[in-house]
C-alpha cells in the first residue's frame, strides 16, 4: 500500500491547501462505508492482479516501528505549548489505541522553537542507518529517534538531520533517490531568502549526518511550497520524486537513479495539471503507475468552482507516454481533491481512494474507491467504485483522508480518516473498524 505519503508523506501545517504536505482540510461529517458497484458492473474476469509480482515491494517500508509485523499509525500532533508524536501499534484487530505510546517534545529532543499546530502530520519512518530497524524522523527540525528491536523509545538514541539553512515545515520524506541501496531523505526549503530542493544521501551516522547533502535550485516559482511524494514511476528501483501543490506550476516529476550529484534528473517532467499525485500498481503488472487528481476546487472558498467534473489522470507503467482520464462525481463536486492508493480487497492490485470536496475550507467531503485490477486498471471503462457517503452522527466531524495502510495484517488496506479530534479506521468494505480520540487517555466512545 502506498499513500501519497508514504512515507512520507505527509502533513504540512501551513494554512494554505496547496502549500502543505497532506494537510488536513476542514471537511464534512462522513460516516459508514457503503459499497455500491457503479452501474452494477461485475468483477472483470481473469484479473491480472498478482500479489507476488505487485510493485508494492518497491515502496518505502510500512511504518512498523516495533517490528511485530503490523503497521503502526504514527502522527505528530501539537498545540501552542505541547508537541507529541503518538504511535498507535497495529494488531490483528487494527490500530490498538489502548497501547498507544506518546513521545513528548523532550523525549524526541525537538527544540522549543519548533512549532506545529492543531492538526496531525505524519512523521517519516525509515531505516536511515541500515541496521535493520525503523527510525523515526519528526518535525521540520528533522529530529531523529533511532530505532531498535522494540522500536524507538523515550530516552533512546537521538540524532538530528543537519538541514541547510531554515524554512522547513515538515520532516523530510524517505526514498532511495540515487539507487545505491541506502535510504536518502528529501526536503523542500521554503523561506523568504532561499527556496531549494534538498537531498540528503544515506547512510546516516548516529549523529544524523548524511553521507552527502545536495542542494538543488527550486524547480517551482518563488513563494510556492510544494508537497513531496516518493515512488517508482519507471520500474528501475531508484525512487522518483514528485512535487505538487504550487498554485503557479503543474506537478513535476524528478526521475531517480540519474548520474547527478543527488541522483535526481537535472530537469523534472511536467505532469498534467492537478493538485495531488500518488503512485500505485493499479493494473497489477508489477510496475507502479502515476495518478494525478484535479478537482477544479480552489483553495479559497470565496472563489467559485467552474461547472466541471473533477477527474483523475492515470499513467500506467506499461504505457509511459499515455494518460487515461477518469471523471467522477457531479459538476462542481470536487472529485480528486485528495488521493490515496491501497489494495482494499487483497487481490494484489492497488485501488484508488478519491476524496470529493466541494469547498476545501468547509466540511462536505465524501469518498469513492476506484477498483484496480480490470484489464486496463482504474482507467478502463466502465470502472467500479466504492462510495463512502451517508453522513451522520456516527461519522467523523470534519473528516478527511489521512493515510492508507494494512493495520490489521489481513492483506487488505484500511483508510484512516481524521475529524473532530478523532480517528476513524474503515476497512474498505461496509464497516467501520475503529474510532478513537486523537489524544490518548480521552474517552473511547464514538
Amino acid at each position: 500500500m502506498h499513500f501519497s505519503t508514504a512515507g512520507g508523506s505527509f502533513f504540512r501545517h501551513l494554512r494554505v491547501w496547496h502549500a502543505v504536505v497532506a494537510c488536513l482540510v476542514v471537511v464534512a461529517v462522513v460516516a459508514f462505508l457503503v459499497l455500491l458497484p457503479s452501474d452494477g458492473v461485475p468483477s472483470v474476469p481473469n484479473s491480472p492482479c498478482r500479489p507476488v509480482d505487485s510493485a508494492r515491494g518497491d515502496r518505502p517500508p510500512t511504518p512498523d516501528l516495533d517490528g511485530d509485523g503490523f503497521a503502526d499509525l504514527v502522527y505528530e500532533i501539537a498545540d501552542t505549548e505541547n508537541f507529541d508524536v503518538i504511535v498507535v501499534p497495529g494488531s490483528a484487530h487494527g490500530p490498538d489505541h489502548d497501547r498507544a505510546t506518546v513521545l513528548s517534545r523532550d523525549d524526541l529532543g525537538v527544540p522549543d522553537d519548533v512549532q506545529t499546530g492543531d492538526d496531525p502530520w505524519q512523521p517519516t519512518v525509515a531505516d536511515l542507518d541500515g541496521d535493520g530497524h525503523a527510525d523515526l524522523v519528526v518535525s521540520g527540525a528533522a529530529q531523529i529517534l533511532w530505532g531498535g528491536s522494540k522500536g524507538p523509545r523515550a530516552g533512546g538514541g537521538h540524532g538530528r538531520v543537519p538541514l541547510p539553512g531554515s524554512g522547513y515545515s515538515t520532516a523530510p520524506i524517505a526514498g532511495d533517490f540515487d539507487g545505491d541501496g541506502h535510504t536518502d531523505l528529501a526536503a523542500f526549503r521554503f523561506s523568504n531568502e532561499d527556496q531549494e530542493l534538498v537531498v540528503l544521501e544515506g547512510p546516516f551516522k548516529r549523529s544524523g549526518a548524511p553521507a552527502r547533502t545536495v542542494e538543488i535550485p527550486s524547480p517551482v516559482h518563488e513563494g510556492a511550497s510544494p508537497v513531496l511524494v516518493a515512488g517508482d514511476a519507471n520500474g528501475d528501483r531508484a525512487t522518483d520524486l514528485a512535487l505538487y501543490g504550487s498554485p503557479w506550476d503543474p506537478p513535476l516529476l524528478f526521475t531517480g537513479g540519474a548520474r547527478t550529484a543527488g541522483g535526481l534528473s537535472e530537469k523534472p517532467e511536467r505532469l498534467p495539471e492537478g493538485e495531488n499525485v500518488v503512485f500505485g500498481d493499479f493494473d497489477g503488472d508489477g510496475r507502479q503507475d502515476v495518478a494525478v487528481g484535479r478537482s477544479f476546487v480552489d483553495s479559497d472558498d470565496e472563489v467559485g468552482t467552474p461547472h466541471r467534473r473533477g477527474h483523475v489522470g492515470v499513467r500506467y507503467g506499461k504505457e509511459p507516454g499515455k494518460w487515461v482520464t477518469v471523471e467522477g462525481g457531479d459538476f462542481k463536486e470536487g472529485f480528486g481533491t485528495r488521493l490515496a492508493a491501497g489494495d482494499f480487497n487483497g487481490d494484489g492490485c492497488d485501488d484508488l481512494a478519491v476524496q470529493l470536496t466541494k469547498k476545501k475550507e468547509t466540511g462536505d467531503a465524501r469518498f469513492e474507491v476506484l477498483r484496480g485490477g480490470s484489464e486496463h486498471g482504474v482507467g478502463s471503462k466502465p470502472w467500479r467504485s466504492v462510495r463512502r457517503s451517508a453522513p451522520g452522527d456516527d461519522g467523523p466531524v470534519d473528516g478527511t483522508l489521512f493515510a492508507v495502510q494494512d493495520w490489521d495484517g489481513d492483506g487488505r488496506a484500511e483508510l484512516a480518516l481524521f475529524g473532530g479530534d478523532r480517528w476513524w479506521i474503515t476497512d474498505g468494505t461496509a464497516r467501520d473498524e475503529a474510532s478513537f480520540p486523537a489524544a490518548p487517555g480521552e474517552d473511547h466512545g464514538a
